[in-house]
């Protein structure tokens, strides 16, 4: 069987970043945590305090690869790619260091770190619209300034909201990831996708320790970062339908976030009790280990409001939905 130097490429280079960050994360560990830089678990017994921000190890292996590939695959595209990647891990340094409190800022100042992306955007990305609007230079403007932007910093938002269990995040990042090189492998774009496998491998890796029970998070930094690189992903392959599908559960999330948010204004106005519409941000971890949670508000608290369940078997759940999205989308055009 030929294996095209694309594809080697992207398994080479995939496999070197798993290496590499599962080196290291031993050592990022121990220095996370003699920095202070813990935040407690609220699903484990003891107030067990666990590393954070360990999506810069991510970042940091991600930048290790893209100097590799200078030599490799000499591409300014991938230079892009992580610049709009680490630009938004910055946002995310930003925000766990300085608790940004304004949503709106937080939602839409990305917007503009996505704006690069419009030197980056391939043929067969701008075919995809071309499916749906007549290619004027107004639609080919408004994709370039408009669409790919907003799609990138909608991806990455809903990335770090669909979090908050041991391994959630990572794990069903990885399953994403995997699936879109596998998509862009079955339909033959193949080119310029190294930096893009980068990610993957080391996301992967992190996931390893990021599990139940984890021994590192990796914060908004690495939240932001991943969901910033797999929004570029997916713009940048014109996997915009197909996209879109392998994040239903992320879409899904957002929406019944955006519905709890709605009626909590809508209750603190009215001055009336907001109930199960009030601040939660964490379950309750019982002494069996079962995860209680306030309401049924976001997509992973929704089996456990109705099934008693722990907080593997619900990560659990939000994967296999995931793997299940993501395997419809691989038979989906554009």
């Amino acid at each position: 069987m030929n294996i095209s130097p694309d594809v080697l490429s992207i398994v080479v280079f995939a496999l070197i970043s798993f290496v590499l960050t599962i080196v290291a994360l031993p050592e990022m560990i121990k220095i996370l945590k003699s920095s202070g830089m813990v935040v407690k678990d609220y699903y484990k017994r003891g107030g067990v305090c666990v590393p954070t921000n360990g999506g810069l190890l991510i970042g940091l292996v991600v930048l290790v690869m893209l100097s590799a590939s200078v030599i490799f695959c000499n591409s300014m595209i991938n230079f892009i790619i992580v610049y709009i990647a680490v630009m938004y891990a910055i946002f995310g340094i930003l925000d766990d260091r300085l608790r940004i409190r304004n949503r709106w800022l937080k939602i839409f100042f990305p917007y503009f770190l996505s704006y690069p992306i419009a030197l980056i955007l391939q043929p067969h990305a701008m075919g995809t619209i071309s499916h749906f609007a007549g290619m004027t230079h107004a639609t080919v403007i408004c994709f370039y300034y408009i669409i790919a932007p907003i799609y990138v910093m909608v991806v990455a938002n809903m990335v770090n909201m669909h979090s908050g269990f041991n391994g959630l995040q990572s794990g069903l990042s990885s399953i994403v990831f995997f699936f879109l090189l596998l998509k862009s492998v079955m339909v033959g774009q193949t080119e310029h996708l190294t930096i893009f496998a980068a990610f993957f491998g080391a996301n992967l890796a992190f996931w390893t320790r990021n599990r139940y029970p984890s021994s590192i998070f990796e914060g908004n930094i690495g939240a932001m970062l991943i969901g910033a690189a797999m929004g570029t992903f997916i713009v940048f392959q014109g996997f915009l339908i197909s996209g879109f599908i392998m994040l239903l559960p992320h879409t899904i999330n957002f929406l019944m976030y955006f519905y709890w948010r709605v009626r909590r204004n809508i209750c603190h106005r009215r001055g009336i009790p907001p109930g199960e519409y009030d601040a939660f941000k964490f379950g309750r971890l019982q002494k069996d280990g079962i995860i209680k949670v306030p309401n049924r508000l976001t997509l992973k608290w929704l089996p456990p409001y109705y099934y008693p369940m722990t907080e593997r078997e619900i990560v659990m759940v939000m994967h296999a939905l995931t793997a299940t999205t993501c395997a419809i989308a691989l038979y989906m055009p554009y």
